[in-house]
């Protein structure tokens, strides 16, 4: 079987062609560094890959500070620079708390902590495949 050429166009059964997950644009999450930029105005991107990012499971709260760190995939936490965006998306209902029962236990630095993960909400699965819909300005993507 080929693939559809038209995204828009309706396969065999009359079923829309499904759409691509939404991917960050980064890398990875960058870390707290010495200082934050004053006065940095606020990013859409950075907004869209701080969602896509909680979507893969790279975000935390620090044991009951609320404190936002940035998991990697080996068990270790550090401070995440973003932690004012992730925070805005929390108090707007993109982004909760996971249940405790999903507690994690990271390193940070060489001591073991409990981090509770983030998870998006339906509105925050929603904004995030809008955002990911979107084309750039003067041009295709």
């Amino acid at each position: 079987m080929t693939r559809r050429a038209d995204p828009g166009q309706l396969g065999l059964f009359g079923t829309p062609a499904p759409t691509p997950a939404p991917t960050t644009g980064r890398a990875c999450p960058p870390a707290r560094g010495r200082r934050k930029p004053l006065g940095s105005p606020g990013n859409p991107l950075v907004a869209k890959d701080v969602l896509a990012e909680v979507r893969d499971g790279r975000y935390g709260l620090l044991d009951d500070t609320d404190r936002v760190m940035v998991l990697d995939g080996e068990g270790h936490c550090r401070a995440a620079q973003d932690d004012d965006v992730v925070m805005h998306l929390v108090s707007i209902g993109y982004i909760e708390r996971s249940p405790a029962r999903e507690t994690i236990s990271c390193l940070h630095g060489v001591v073991r902590k409990p981090v509770l993960p983030l998870r998006l909400t339906r509105r925050g699965r929603d904004m995030l495949q809008r955002w990911s819909n979107l084309a750039p300005f003067g041009g295709t993507p």
